[in-house]
C-alpha cells in the first residue's frame, strides 16, 4: 500500500468502524443502565427504608455492570496498559478478559517481547490478536485457541491459529468481512503484511508480520 490516499483511506474506515462498534454500545448497553439505574434511584426514593435499601443494592449491581463496561469501550479506544506496560502484560489481560468473557481458552506462546516494543507496531499486533480472537469466539465453534508472538531485530511477527469449524477464505479474498479487512488494513498501515488461510473443517490461521522501526532494532535482540 504505497499510496498515500489509499492508507489514508484505509485508516479511516478502520476508525469509523470501531467508532460504529463504541457508539452502538454506548446507546445499546450503558443508555439502558443509566436509564434502569434513574428508574431504580427514583423508586428508591419513593419506598419505605427496607424496599429501598434493596433496591439501592440493585442499583449497585448495576453500577458495577456499568464501570466494567466502561473499563472495556476504553480498552476499545486505547487499551491504557499497553502504553503504560507494554505490549507483553497488555496481551496477558486481553487473553484473561476474553476467556472469562467468552469461555475460549487460549494457549499463548511468546519470544522476545520483555524488551520494549514501539507503541504502534505493538498496538497494531495487539488490534490485530484481539480481532482473531473474536472471530474465534463468534465463529469458530471452538473452546481453543493458540496464539504466538515473537520478536526479532527486525519484525514482530502475530500468529493465531484455531481447529474451528473454518470457512471458504479463498471466496472472500477480495471481499474480506469488516473484522478480517480491519486486521489486513492495520498490518499495511504499519508497513506489514498479512494473510489468513482457512477451509471448511480445517480452521484458520492468521498471519501478521510487522517491521520494526529502525530506531528500534538495537533494542530488541
Amino acid at each position: 500500500m504505497d499510496d498515500p490516499l489509499s492508507t489514508a483511506k484505509v485508516l479511516v474506515d478502520i476508525q469509523e468502524g470501531e467508532r460504529r462498534i463504541i457508539a452502538r454500545e454506548l446507546h445499546d448497553r450503558l443508555g439502558q443502565s443509566l436509564a434502569v439505574l434513574k428508574l431504580l434511584l427514583g423508586d428508591a426514593m419513593n419506598s419505605s427504608p427496607d424496599k429501598a435499601r434493596y433496591t439501592l443494592s440493585e442499583a449497585q449491581s448495576l453500577v458495577n455492570e456499568m464501570m466494567s463496561l466502561a473499563r472495556e469501550l476504553s480498552l476499545e479506544l486505547r487499551p491504557k496498559m499497553l502504553d503504560d506496560l507494554g505490549l507483553l502484560p497488555a496481551l496477558l489481560y486481553l487473553f484473561e478478559s476474553f476467556t472469562s468473557r467468552t469461555h475460549v481458552a487460549v494457549q499463548f506462546e511468546h519470544q522476545g517481547l520483555h524488551k520494549k516494543i514501539p507503541a504502534e507496531t505493538g498496538l497494531a499486533a495487539y488490534r490485530i490478536v484481539k480481532e482473531a480472537l473474536e472471530n474465534v469466539a463468534a465463529h469458530a465453534g471452538t473452546g481453543e485457541a493458540r496464539v504466538r508472538v515473537w520478536s526479532d531485530r527486525w519484525i514482530l511477527s502475530v500468529h493465531i491459529e484455531d481447529s474451528g469449524c473454518g470457512f471458504e477464505a479463498d471466496k472472500l479474498a477480495d471481499t474480506w468481512p469488516g473484522g478480517i479487512n480491519g486486521m489486513h488494513g492495520r498490518a499495511l498501515i504499519a508497513g506489514g503484511r498479512f494473510s489468513l488461510s482457512s477451509a471448511p473443517g480445517t480452521g484458520t490461521v492468521v498471519t501478521a508480520e510487522l517491521p520494526l522501526p529502525v530506531r528500534s532494532r538495537k533494542v530488541i535482540e
